[in-house]
Formats: C-alpha cells, sequence, structure tokens
C-alpha cells in the first residue's frame, strides 16, 4: 500500500514537473517578448537613474514616451537632473529630431536616426535587442531576468546588464556593471504602461518647450566662475596656456592641453532667450552621465548648468572627449 502511494506521489511530481516545463519553456519566452516588441505601438515609462563616473554620483529622473506613427517611430525623453534640478528634452517627430534646454529656451535641431541609433539604458527598445544576439534570460518568482552583454557606444567599459522583467514583460528595474563589475548605472522603473494614447501634440517642441518653461529654473552663472580646469588625473596632459577671447560680444575661455593628449576646450556662459531659439546644427548626438553631447568630426559641443563646452582635437576618440569633458569640476572655478 506504501508503495503504490509513493509510486503515486512520484506520478504527480512527474506529472507536475512536465505541466511545468510546457508552462514555461525557455525558448518559449523570446519569443513571447518578440510578439510584445512587434505588436507595440507605444508605451510610457518613468523611472529613477542613478549614474557613477569618476566616484560622482548622478542621479535623473526618467520620462519616455513613444508611438509608433506608420513608418515614423516617435520619442519624447525627458531627463531631469535631480543634482541641479534641471531638464533637458530630446524629441524625434516626423520633422527631425530636437535636443530642448528649458531653462535657456534653446532648442538644437538635427538630421539623424538619435535615439535609435545606438543603445540606450532607458529605452525599452534597447533592452529588447538583446534578444537579437547573446543572452541569458531566467525565470524568476515574479516574472524574468534578463543578462546580456551590451554595447554602449560611448561608454565601451559598461560590459554587463541585468534587466527585470515583470510577468507581462514590462521593465521593472536595469543595472548596468563595468569591466570591474562595479555598478555604474541602475534604473528603477515606477511606471510603465504599453499601448496607451499618446498626441502627435506629445512631440511637438514648442508645445513641450513651453509646458517645461512653467516650472524650469532660471540659470545664473557668473564670468567669474570660469575657467572650470579637467580633473588632473584623467589625462595625461598639462594646461599649457590660457587664454580669453571675445566672441559675438561674449568673453570665451580658452585652455590648451599639451602631452599625450593634445586638446582644447573652449568655455562660455550662455544666457536665457526670451523667444525659442532654433539652431540647426550637423553632427551626432552623443550620451553623457549628464546629458546629452553633439559631436561633428574634431570637436565635440557640450551644454551643461548654464556653460557651453567645446572641446577641439585631432588625435581623441569621441569616447575620450566625453571622459574629458565629462570630468570638469563643476564645482570650484581655479
Amino acid at each position: 500500500m506504501v508503495k503504490k502511494i509513493i509510486a503515486g506521489v512520484l506520478a504527480a511530481l512527474v506529472l507536475i514537473l512536465a505541466a511545468f516545463k510546457l508552462f514555461y519553456n525557455k525558448d518559449n519566452v523570446p519569443k513571447k517578448i518578440m510578439n510584445v516588441r512587434e505588436n507595440l505601438t507605444s508605451y510610457h515609462m518613468e523611472g529613477n537613474m542613478e549614474m557613477t563616473s569618476h566616484g560622482d554620483k548622478r542621479t535623473f529622473f526618467v520620462i519616455v514616451d513613444y508611438k509608433k506613427d506608420n513608418d515614423n517611430d516617435l520619442f519624447r525623453i525627458s531627463l531631469l537632473d535631480k543634482n541641479i534640478n534641471q531638464e533637458q528634452i530630446m524629441l524625434r517627430n516626423k520633422e527631425g529630431v530636437y535636443v530642448l534646454t528649458p531653462s535657456l529656451n534653446q532648442v538644437y535641431s538635427f538630421k539623424g536616426d538619435y535615439p535609435l541609433n545606438s543603445q540606450k539604458p532607458y529605452l525599452y527598445h534597447s533592452m529588447l535587442q538583446a534578444l537579437d544576439g547573446n543572452y541569458n534570460i531566467e525565470k524568476v518568482s515574479d516574472g524574468y531576468l534578463l543578462s546580456f552583454a551590451p554595447k554602449y557606444e560611448n561608454s565601451p567599459t559598461w560590459v554587463k546588464e541585468d534587466v527585470k522583467l515583470s510577468s507581462d514583460f514590462k521593465p521593472v528595474w536595469v543595472n548596468i556593471y563595468d569591466n570591474n563589475n562595479s555598478l555604474v548605472c541602475s534604473i528603477n522603473f515606477t511606471k510603465v504602461e504599453f499601448n496607451i494614447d499618446l498626441k502627435d501634440d506629445d512631440f511637438n517642441v514648442e508645445i513641450n518647450m513651453n509646458k517645461a518653461k512653467e516650472t524650469a529654473l532660471e540659470i545664473t552663472r557668473s564670468e567669474e566662475e570660469l575657467p572650470l580646469m579637467v580633473v588632473e588625473n584623467i589625462v595625461n596632459s598639462e594646461l599649457q596656456e590660457k587664454t580669453t577671447a571675445t566672441v559675438d560680444g561674449k568673453t570665451v575661455y580658452i585652455l590648451a592641453y599639451r602631452g599625450n593628449q593634445n586638446f582644447t576646450i573652449i568655455q562660455s556662459i550662455l544666457e536665457d532667450n526670451k523667444e525659442i531659439n532654433y539652431q540647426a546644427v550637423s553632427g551626432t548626438l552623443v550620451n553623457f552621465d549628464q546629458g546629452i553631447g553633439i559631436y561633428n568630426e574634431s570637436y565635440l559641443t557640450y551644454i551643461y548648468n548654464g556653460i557651453k563646452y567645446e572641446i577641439y582635437s585631432d588625435s581623441l576618440s569621441v569616447d575620450e572627449m566625453i571622459e574629458i569633458v565629462s570630468s570638469i569640476d563643476l564645482v570650484e572655478a581655479k
């Protein structure tokens, strides 16, 4: 009798395991996620992002809106830098790509594929790109854990990424590690909605600028603060020359570094525009720890907290330029 009971229990366990295997097949999970991606017409995501670079920790509140409009991919990406309480908005609509700085009433317009031209840690599209390469997916109690080696174009040291997905494949959190296995970027999503009703106005430049201006803080920077210097241990170069010049009635500060890395940095104070100031620029949008920059062949332009930085070099890669500009001491003028 006991043997029959044991045999019955074992048979039941086999059936349960078989049913579980039928229900959860690792090979079926990517197909289900792919199906979600193929049928995704829009999404809205909000989250808190923390990034660490050179020992400096920065926090952002991120909002991403996406809408599929026939053959057009429309995006609205808002990065609110909590360290300085200022917002930068990237828009992609049917007319082009735009970077909005509400605190300065400034708009830069581009042509190009941003933000789909490279991976972004806060884009659902980028997370699912992992399924097109090598990855590992694991079933956990309340969803799935997706792990892969990312390819962040301007962050080559970011080598490992874990993405927690809910049971309906919505992102819960993202953790990215460098080659020392140190956490360099993390995002905890507080709100995720799929296939929601987004209007064309949600991606309109003037509507977004006017709305953001209502809460944007005025930036007040003084000429006495400049120039701001590059952190010494970042480069194998020395400051050879420090000069000033006047361009269009404004003072610019020129720092020439020479050594193993030769480059020149130009800094200037930006003022708020009374009306929206549109400026068409050529180049490629690149991601910084603190926001967005513009790379054009041998120079990089970056605007942060009311200051415009331009770095010129014939020998530095764009990654090296980003590292140098990101290291500038934004606290103490020297």
